[in-house]
C-alpha cells in the first residue's frame, strides 16, 4: 500500500469562515432546547447552496455563574450529538452543568443535518454481511465489488456534492459558525474519539478562537489510513485476548469452549465463515456479523458478558445474540451511522488505490494480529473506491496562538491507542497529556480522576502537569 504523505501542512489556518451566522432560535424539544443553523454546503462558495446543522442544548443550571457554552462531539464519525446529549448530561460533573450551556449537534451528513444515505439508509434490517477478511480471490473480488456498489449507491442517494463536503475540514468550519452563533468569542469544546480529530482540525484552523479544549480518546491526525488500521487492529487484538482470558476464568462468561479459548474463537470464526447460523425472523448470522459483534463489545469491559453470551449461543447453533450485537454496532450513535461513518472517514483519509495490493497487505497484517489485522486492512478498501477525493490533508496538528489543550488517552484503549494521545499532545504547540490506566474507550466515561481534571480545566482553566496519570 502506498500511503498518502504525512509531511504536508495541516488545513489552512484562518480566523473567520463567512459572514456572521444568524442568531439561533431555540425551541423546546423534550427536556432540551433545539435549533437549526444554516451553513454553506461548500465554504469556497459561501453564497451558494446551504445545509442545516441541527443543535441541542441544556442551559446552564446556575445562570449567574454561566461562563458560556460547552460544545461536545461524541465521536463516530457518524454519531448524533443530539441523541448522545442525555448520556453526556448523566456523566458531566455538576460544576460543568452549573457553569455552561451544554450544547451538542449532529455534524453535517449525520441524522438531522442533511444525512448521508447509502444502502443502509433504506431502513429495515441490515442484509447479510460479507466476509470482511476474505482469503480466496473470488471472495476478495466480491468484497471489492460490494464496496463499489455501496459507494455508487451513496452517490445515488446522497449526491456527490454532499459527499464531497462532509469531512472534518468542513465540519470544523461549521463548528466555528456554531461558536459564533452561540455568542461565544472563544470555543470551549469536549471531543470524544473521532471528536478529537474534529477538535484538532478546528484548533489548527482557528487556533485563536479556542478558550479550552479536551480531546479524549485521541486520534493522531498525522497517521495515514493504513497506520490507523494497523494500530487499531493491534489494539482490538489485545482487548480480545484480555476478554478471552477473562472469559476462561470468570463465572460471568457464558461461553465455555474448553481448551485454548483463542483457538476456539478462531474455530468459531471459521465455522461461521462456511455456515451462517439461524437467528430468528428469517435472518441469520455469519462471520461478518461475528466480527462486528466482537468489535461492538470490546470497547468496554461492561460489555464482555454480552459477548460471552452471544458466543455461547453461536457455538450452540443460535446466531441471534451475534446478530443483535452486530445490528447494534451498525446503528449505534445515529440512524445513519454506517453510511455517515464511511463518508466522513473517506473524506478525511484517502485509501490506497492499488486494489491488487490488499491481499498481501491483509496477509501481512494477519501475522501481527491474526483476528483483526486482515479485517481492518480490508476495511480501508472502501476509501480506495470512494467516489469523491479526500479533502483533509494528512499531517501533524499545529495550533500556534492556541491555549493549552488537554489530550487524554487510556493505556489499553483498543479503538484509539494510548500512543495516539502521546503523539497528538506532542504535535500541539501547548498540548498537555493526561493518561488513565484502563481498557475502556474514552476515559471521561469511566474515570472520576479524569472528570475532576477536566472540570478544573474547563471551568477555571487550571492546567494539570503534563503526563499526569490517573490510576483508574
Amino acid at each position: 500500500m502506498v500511503p498518502p504523505t504525512t509531511t504536508t501542512a495541516a488545513p489552512a489556518r484562518t480566523t473567520s469562515t463567512t459572514t456572521a451566522p444568524p442568531a439561533l432560535s431555540w425551541t423546546p424539544c423534550g427536556a432540551l432546547q433545539c435549533a437549526s443553523l444554516p451553513v454553506p454546503l461548500d465554504y469556497s462558495h459561501p453564497d451558494g447552496a446551504t445545509i442545516s446543522i441541527a443543535l441541542a442544548r441544556r442551559p446552564a443550571l446556575v445562570p449567574s455563574e454561566r461562563i458560556g457554552s460547552l460544545v461536545i462531539n461524541p465521536g463516530g464519525p457518524g454519531d448524533s450529538g443530539i441523541d448522545d446529549l442525555p448520556t453526556e448530561l448523566r456523566v458531566l460533573t455538576p460544576s460543568l452543568q452549573d457553569h455552561f450551556d451544554v450544547v451538542s449537534f449532529d455534524p453535517r451528513g449525520v441524522e438531522r443535518s442533511d444525512p448521508v444515505h447509502c444502502i443502509q439508509g433504506t431502513g429495515g434490517s441490515p442484509g447479510p454481511l460479507p466476509d470482511p477478511a476474505p482469503t480466496d480471490s473470488s471472495s476478495q473480488q466480491a468484497l471489492i465489488d460490494g464496496f463499489r456498489a455501496y459507494a455508487a449507491d451513496c452517490v445515488n442517494r446522497s449526491t456527490a456534492s454532499l459527499l464531497a463536503h462532509v469531512g472534518s475540514v468542513d465540519a470544523a468550519r461549521d463548528l466555528d459558525r456554531i461558536r459564533a452563533a452561540l455568542g461565544d468569542t472563544e470555543l470551549t469544546f469536549l471531543g470524544h474519539s473521532y471528536g478529537t480529530l474534529l477538535g484538532a482540525t478546528y484548533a489548527s484552523m482557528f487556533p485563536t478562537h479556542v478558550r479550552a479544549m479536551v480531546l479524549d480518546g485521541a486520534i493522531d491526525p498525522a497517521l495515514t489510513l493504513q497506520q490507523m488500521a494497523s494500530d487499531q487492529a493491534a489494539g482490538f487484538e489485545s482487548s480480545l485476548n484480555s476478554f478471552l482470558s477473562w472469559c476462561a476464568g470468570s463465572s460471568s462468561c457464558a461461553w465455555r469452549p474448553g481448551g485454548d479459548p483463542q483457538s476456539a474463537f478462531m474455530s468459531l470464526l471459521d465455522r461461521m465463515r462456511k455456515q451462517r447460523e439461524p437467528a430468528g425472523g428469517g435472518r441469520s448470522a455469519g462471520v461478518g456479523e461475528l466480527y462486528l459483534a466482537t468489535m461492538d463489545t470490546l470497547t468496554s469491559t461492561s460489555f464482555w458478558p454480552s459477548l460471552g453470551q452471544a458466543l455461547a449461543q453461536a457455538a450452540a447453533g443460535n446466531g441471534s445474540g451475534v446478530l443483535s450485537l452486530s445490528d447494534r454496532y451498525q446503528v449505534h450513535g445515529s440512524s445513519n451511522n454506517s453510511d455517515a461513518n464511511s463518508a466522513i472517514n473517506c473524506e478525511d483519509h484517502p485509501g490506497n488505490p492499488d486494489l491488487s495490493a490488499y491481499p498481501s497487505i491483509a496477509a501481512a497484517a494477519g501475522q501481527r494480529a491474526p483476528v483483526f489485522g486482515p479485517v481492518f486492512e480490508w476495511a480501508t478498501a472502501i476509501c480506495a473506491v470512494w467516489p469523491v477525493p479526500a479533502s483533509r490533508v494528512t499531517g501533524a496538528a499545529h495550533d500556534p496562538g492556541a491555549p493549552p489543550i488537554l489530550v487524554v488517552g487510556t493505556t489499553a484503549d483498543p479503538a484509539t491507542p494510548y500512543q495516539w494521545a502521546v503523539n497528538l499532545a506532542g504535535e500541539l504547540d501547548h498540548g498537555v497529556l493526561v493518561g488513565r490506566r484502563g481498557v475502556d474507550h474514552v476515559a471521561y466515561y469511566y474515570s472520576a480522576c479524569v472528570r475532576d481534571i477536566d472540570d478544573a480545566y474547563l471551568v477555571r482553566l487550571a492546567v494539570p502537569a503534563n503526563a499526569t496519570m490517573c490510576p483508574s
